[in-house]
């Protein structure tokens, strides 16, 4: 009787499983929605940190009780007040519903009015000329975004793909914002070389530093999300070197390109040597700032590493040989150093074009104007 009793336990035991009521209201998927502050409910430190709690309502009308020491253990990192759009990431619970955490602030209304002002500046100091060069901010985004970017994703050489974007960059905006003249014509000639200069330093000075491309957690990330089959670190590494270098390049060849014209308006009966050699004694000004500017501004993006090292016993030796360390090293010298030969390229360039007369020459200054 009992192996009769356990043989139909056994046998109705699927049936009753699969009897149950299924649950399919409950949720079974993570999520994320924007909210609306309501209301501030608590506000506390917790071991020296600040923290919060407060009630949201999404889009949808569900209303959700936040309690910011869920998420951000460090302390909460924004000012929340009633009124400000967050982003919550709701995940399911035992009763069927979901609990909350703040997973960021919405800060695209404050970025709209920081680009808002940049805007207004750059017209309102630039005139035609700065309208002209958000113009070719714009080109910019969509040149990198809608080709260059996604080639590179879909496998194609990261040099060579940034390189040509590069200069399809520069060669809208160049124009763009200077006019079609000779002036542009040689200035964006220069570039060109300094490109290509800025291309084989990158591979040199990579190469010497024994450099993987693999020392920031982004690009560790990037490397396990796409593949090793269609992504090259080291490739990511030079692009990215390369890229940096193609703004701070045109700004020197303008310049210098600018420079000897002026010259050239002051004093017509100069030679190209002569040129040369007063337009240079400017240009060396402007590398030995451009230079410090490069340098800082490379620091600065990278406060947060030396700052740890400071508060570190690492002695500097296995700082410096530290690889992110010596990646950034590489990316500000690498890029410094196309910088100082594209002053006497660009500077050259155009003191010889600057005097010369062909009817070519002549027709490009007669079609826009530098200034």
């Amino acid at each position: 009787m009992k192996r009769i009793a356990s043989f139909l336990f056994i046998l109705l035991l699927p049936i009753s499983v699969f009897a149950q009521e299924p649950a399919a209201s409950a949720p079974s998927e993570s999520r994320e929605e924007q909210a609306v502050v309501q209301r501030i409910l608590e506000e506390r430190g917790e071991d020296g940190v600040r923290q919060m709690r407060f009630e949201a309502k999404t889009d949808a009308g569900e209303t959700f009780v936040v309690d910011t020491s869920s998420s951000y253990t460090e302390g909460l990192r924004y000012a929340v007040r009633p009124g400000d759009r967050v982003i919550l990431a709701l995940f399911p619970n035992t009763e069927g519903g979901y609990d909350a955490q703040i997973a960021d602030v919405v800060r695209t209304g404050g970025l709209a009015l920081v680009f808002a002002l940049f805007a207004l500046l750059t017209v309102a100091v630039g005139f035609l000329r700065g309208f002209s060069s958000l113009l070719g901010l714009g080109v910019t985004l969509a040149i990198l975004f809608a080709v260059v970017f996604p080639r590179i994703l879909d496998g194609a050489d990261p040099v060579l793909t940034i390189a040509l974007g590069g200069a399809a960059i520069l060669a809208v905006n160049m124009h763009l914002s200077h006019g079609f003249n000779r002036r542009t014509f040689v200035a964006f000639a220069s570039t060109l070389v300094a490109l290509g200069l800025a291309v084989v330093f990158a591979e040199l000075f990579v190469a010497w530093g024994r450099l993987s491309g693999l020392a920031s957690e982004e690009s560790v990330f990037l490397y396990w999300q796409v593949g090793n089959a269609t992504l090259d670190p080291r490739g990511i590494l030079l692009a990215g070197i390369i890229l940096g270098a193609v703004g701070v390049l045109d700004d020197i060849a303008v310049t210098q390109g600018e420079t000897v014209a002026e010259l050239k308006d002051a004093n017509p009966g100069l030679s190209p040597n002569e040129l040369f050699a007063r337009a240079m004694r400017v240009g060396r000004h402007h590398i030995a700032s451009t230079v410090n500017t490069l340098v800082l501004a490379y620091a600065g993006a990278s406060l947060p590493l030396f700052l740890l090292f400071l508060n570190s016993s690492v002695s500097m030796r296995a700082f410096m040989n530290t690889e992110l360390v010596a990646e950034e090293i590489v990316r500000t010298l690498a890029g410094t150093a196309a910088l100082v030969l594209s002053v006497p390229i660009s500077t050259l360039l155009a003191a010889r074009f600057a005097t010369s007369e062909s009817p070519v020459h002549n027709r490009l200054d007669g079609e826009g104007s530098a200034r």
